[in-house]
């Protein structure tokens, strides 16, 4: 008797069937059936955990950014200085960039070009399949229009976190130094959103070849972050 594997590990499965099938080929030359099968598993199986293989894309973007947020943020607590907390922040945000280059790429740059929105045709299709596949491995029966069935446990990757979660880790930062009287910033939420933004420059594709090299960026990137935290 086959055992049916518990859901969350499914969904793991299927994100980093996709992932892998992303970064080696490409969100647009990456077809469904690719992704299942290197999962090893039914389209119907698929649909009970995404809509669609845009649907997978954004789980894979949120993803992404819970696990850069989760780096800067143990990188400020490794610190017990709140300057050195801002400096590991932005040092830790760097080596993101760089370590993780290639995956930001796909999943933020070239997915908005690869055309891979599913249509009302396609939708219609996940919640017939989606509806067999549940009999066999959910035991649940879906309801009519419901691609969704009620035992698919709430995904940690929608809508249960922060659109930005990076710049939640500055906010916090910022916040936590305010309280602690070491910081001056009357507004955390949008100074942490204009840091956030500048740092997308510590990505090499964002300020191309020609620009600052790596050292002297993340100097004015911490020297940035200190002066909007009010410290020197």
């Amino acid at each position: 008797m086959t055992r049916t594997k518990p859901a969350e590990q499914r969904r793991a499965e299927l994100l980093a069937a996709g992932q892998a099938l992303f970064l080696a080929d490409g969100i647009a030359a990456t077809s469904l059936e690719d992704i299942t099968q290197r999962a090893g598993v039914s389209k119907g199986l698929f649909y009970l955990y995404f809509h669609s293989k845009e649907d997978l894309v954004l789980a894979l973007q949120e993803q992404f950014s819970r696990q850069f947020a989760a780096r800067m943020r143990a990188a400020a607590d490794g610190q017990a200085d709140w300057t050195a907390k801002l400096d590991a922040c932005v040092q830790a945000s760097f080596e993101g960039y760089r370590d993780l280059h290639d995956l930001h790429e796909v999943l933020f740059h070239h997915a908005a070009s690869a055309g891979h929105a599913a249509s009302a045709a396609h939708a219609a299709h996940a919640a017939s399949a989606a509806h067999a596949a549940s009999a066999s491995d959910a035991g649940h029966a879906i309801g009519p229009g419901h691609a969704v069935p009620a035992s698919r446990p709430a995904s940690p990757d929608s809508g249960s976190a922060p659109a930005h979660a990076v710049a939640e880790v500055i906010q916090d930062l910022f916040a936590a130094g305010t309280a602690a009287g070491v910081f001056d910033v009357a507004d955390p939420e949008s100074t942490a959103v204009l840091c956030y933004a500048s740092m997308h420059a510590l990505d090499r594709g964002f300020r191309g070849l020609d620009g600052p090299d790596d050292a002297r960026l993340v100097r004015a990137a911490q020297q940035l972050f200190r002066r909007a935290a009010g410290v020197a």
